[in-house]
């Protein structure tokens, strides 16, 4: 059970709210602020140990002002696929035509989903023991970290970047975005900008590395070149 504050003369000074944070937790009392950590060892293994490949869809680009509307990874160990996680999130911020051209999720499709103060507590517990891995996951934690802000946790996790990957293992290629990585090793999405299409292609493109193109990296140490 979390500890709650009630409100003192003192409480806007000593923990000032968010701009934004009073629909994504509805509480009237102010949590006391909690921090969510795992670090692995330098040793752990990777290919072998327990590794999340996760990926948000969100209202935008802005950590601050924009809001997830899905979170989708799935959990592998010794790259067999051991579960998964999926789940849309109703907002209160207005989906753009860009974003519902872009993922094709509608307002409608949010209606009666689950606020993010419920979904982040199940995907904390999802990755629990677990390195976390995105591509471009410097905006995927910023926006998660941001999440779990404005429910009074911060959150402290190890993840690495197919995408910075990439970058250095293999440089030839015109970009790195996730579908010319795709084309490269021959993979095919399920369903472009969801989180579980995404990520099903990143398992492949990170396979395709540490099989092809980055046979040395092994342990958790290996990987610290590309963590965000």
């Amino acid at each position: 059970m979390s500890t709650q504050l009630i409100y003192s003369m003192f409480q806007d000074v000593l923990f000032p709210a968010s701009e934004q944070g009073a629909e994504d937790d509805g509480s009237d009392v102010l949590q006391l602020r909690r921090l969510k950590r795992y670090v692995p060892l330098p040793e752990t293994p990777v290919r072998s140990g327990s590794i999340v490949v996760f990926d948000l869809e969100t209202t935008g680009l802005d950590s601050k002002a924009d809001r997830i509307i899905e979170i989708g990874a799935i959990r592998l160990n010794g790259f067999n696929e051991v579960t998964q996680f999926s789940s849309l999130v109703t907002t209160d911020i207005e989906l753009t035509d860009d974003i519902i051209k872009l993922t094709g999720i509608t307002p409608d499709m949010l209606k009666g989903q689950p606020p993010i103060a419920s979904v982040i507590p199940e995907f904390l517990s999802f990755i629990e023991g677990s390195i976390l891995v995105a591509h471009n996951a410097e905006f995927d934690m910023s926006m998660l970290k941001a999440a779990c802000s404005r429910l009074g946790i911060d959150l402290e996790w190890p993840c690495f970047c197919t995408l910075k990957m990439a970058r250095t293992f293999l440089a030839e290629l015109e970009n790195k975005k996730l579908d010319t990585l795709a084309a490269h090793y021959g993979l095919k999405f399920e369903s472009r900008h969801r989180a579980i299409g995404d990520i099903k292609v990143t398992v492949g493109v990170l396979a395709g590395m540490l099989q092809q193109d980055a046979t040395q990296l092994t342990n958790w140490s290996h990987f610290q070149p590309y963590t965000v």
